[in-house]
């Protein structure tokens, strides 16, 4: 990649879902000028996902079995998604991690998943973008076990008091457009260090009647600029300097 195609893609969605997008979307969305990490669901999801990333120079695959697509069945497939990342040489995992919330009958399921995966990245170097609800405890207590430190709490709601430990251990949260309407993510920003956060779309996911999409980017650091009592180039500059911090290992 040139130097100047790197410039011009120094703003990124480092969480969206870009295998649920047609093909005149993703034409789309590369036009915003974005480096995007692109997660996935599943086998299938992660298939999907390696094919965008070998068509478009701005995306970034991650290959992944999300919390909620853990079941009896689907465990099977883990290691067909690790041997993926091994054979196409893929750094980042995700999306992956631990639901209490939304998935409670299979979290004893999710938990050997989840630390499957930790595993592979601790051994592989990769970058972990984690989905955690009513379980970011035990989440960073996973990865402190596991000795690693790569990794983004995406959409991060959990509380305050463990920003400090995210920021310790070297982590990222991802902030993402429903700040717009969802006061917890809001109180989070407030809090958390400048300095761990991350934007990222989650697109398209809808939440209460938001459509989550990549083209929000911008607005995801104006509102870090508000909450923060920054200039929208100020803010712009650090996050730009996090997101070229998280992109290293990739």
């Amino acid at each position: 990649m040139t130097a100047l195609r790197f410039r011009a893609l120094e703003l990124a969605d480092t969480h969206c879902h870009l295998h649920e997008y047609d093909e005149r979307d993703v034409l789309r969305i590369g036009r915003l000028g974005l480096k995007v990490l692109a997660v996935s669901d599943d086998y299938e999801s992660s298939l999907r996902t390696l094919v965008l990333s070998r068509r478009h120079l701005w995306v970034v695959p991650a290959v992944g079995l999300h919390p909620w697509s853990v079941d009896s069945e689907s465990i099977r497939l883990v290691d067909k998604i690790i041997d993926l990342a091994l054979e196409h040489g893929v750094k980042a995992i995700g999306e992956v991690g631990l639901d209490k919330k939304f998935a409670p009958h299979t979290i004893d399921l999710q938990r050997i998943v989840f630390i499957k995966f930790v595993e592979y990245a601790r051994a592989a170097g990769a970058v972990l973008t984690i989905h955690a609800v009513n379980t970011w405890r035990e989440v960073l207590e996973i990865l402190e076990r596991y000795d690693v430190n790569s990794a983004v709490l995406h959409w991060y709601t959990g509380p305050a008091e463990l920003l400090s430990r995210i920021r310790s251990m070297g982590m990222f949260i991802g902030v993402n457009p429903s700040i717009k309407i969802q006061e917890k993510h809001r109180r989070v920003v407030e809090k958390a260090p400048l300095e761990i956060l991350l934007p990222e779309s989650d697109g398209p996911y809808k939440y209460r009647g938001l459509m989550l999409d990549p083209s929000m980017i911008k607005d995801v650091i104006e509102w870090i600029a508000k909450l923060k009592g920054l200039s929208i180039e100020e803010a712009t500059d650090v996050i730009r300097d996090n997101i070229r911090r998280f992109f290293r290992s990739l």
